[in-house]
């Protein structure tokens, strides 16, 4: 897939650094194929085009773990993590490398020291953001590759009053994300439509195989696709755990949180620090406060200061450019 903050960094230089040589490895051969037809460098990773611009490349960036397939080829290069987000999980960004990071970019001095120690050993750590919240602030030429259609088609001409985003975090040992247990879809269905609300659900790409329970025209399951660049279109999202929410704060729009398992995620997966604390934004608990909590907010957002600082906690940028500040740094 194409998305996250490699992508936005691969755009900005391929778009304007015509002396650098931006190569994007594909994991299949159509998509290597698409970004080639709209005039991008791109191969199949494990084709014999790929693996030589791998072992001939002076940069390889990444922004999660480096996969052990990947790092075969590309062992010699410099390494630079982009991050994909660091929220309030305990355990995130806690193990050994397959190998040390050269550069480590990360949004503020505060992520920076949610991050363990092994994890960002030996790198040279930069403040520069993430390059995909770039998106938010500008035109972005290539940033439509791998949009969802009919996503697309739905946030921005679609005849809904308000659109919602719901983006549950991954829930790390299950094999499923249980929609019924958090959602009860028979009664936010009729909700939504007499709200005429959209409600565009985006599960983590391991939980999209998974049965999916509507046929209202008023709920969309999102699949896997960058859908920053529809971002900016909500009007509210309903967040738990995911380091999503603190994107979406760059829009100064609601976020609503809805840490239905609150207590079993603490004591599996964990917290870096309090709940409240860093979630800017009415709590619920089940469905009905939910829905009535939604419908408050909508009304009433009361909690723009809070955004804010949670904002200007996680971002020292709030205004986009980081694609700039990185690429500037890497080419110092």
């Amino acid at each position: 897939m194409f998305s996250d903050n490699t992508k936005y960094l691969f755009l900005h230089v391929s778009n304007t650094r015509p002396d650098v040589r931006a190569v994007w490895l594909a994991k299949d051969e159509e998509l290597a194929a698409r970004l080639r037809s709209r005039g991008y460098r791109s191969y199949h990773h494990h084709s014999a085009r790929g693996i030589w611009e791998a072992l001939r490349a002076g940069t390889t960036v990444i922004d999660a773990f480096l996969q052990p397939d990947a790092f075969r080829w590309s062992g010699g290069t410099r390494l630079v993590q982009l991050l994909h987000g660091r929220g309030m999980k305990k355990k995130g960004y806690n193990e050994k490398p397959p190998r040390n990071h050269d550069y480590l970019f990360v949004p503020s001095t505060f992520v920076e020291q949610l991050i363990n120690p092994v994890f960002k050993k030996g790198a040279k750590i930069s403040i520069g953001g993430y390059p995909r919240n770039d998106v938010f602030f500008r035109e972005i030429k290539g940033s439509d590759i791998d949009v969802d259609p009919r996503a697309k088609e739905l946030v921005e001409k679609g005849p809904y009053k308000k659109k919602i985003i719901y983006a549950p975090t991954f829930r790390r040992g299950k094999s499923d994300f249980s929609i019924k247990d958090a959602l009860d879809l028979e009664k936010l269905a009729p909700w939504l439509e007499k709200n005429n609300y959209l409600f565009v659900m985006t599960l983590h790409p391991k939980y999209f195989g998974q049965e999916r329970l509507s046929s209202s025209s008023h709920i969309y399951f999102l699949p896997p696709s960058d859908f920053y660049p529809l971002l900016g279109k909500f009007d509210l999202m309903i967040n738990d755990y995911s380091s999503l929410m603190h994107d979406f704060l760059m829009l100064d729009k609601p976020v609503v949180f809805f840490p239905f398992d609150l207590k079993e995620y603490s004591s599996g997966e964990g917290l870096a620090f309090p709940y409240e604390t860093y979630t800017p934004g009415p709590k619920a608990y089940n469905v009905d406060t939910l829905l009535a909590t939604i419908e408050s907010t909508l009304a009433n957002d009361t909690y723009a200061a809070e955004r804010k600082r949670v904002r200007d906690t996680y971002f020292a940028h709030a205004g986009g450019g980081a694609a700039e500040r990185i690429t500037a740094q890497l080419l110092q």
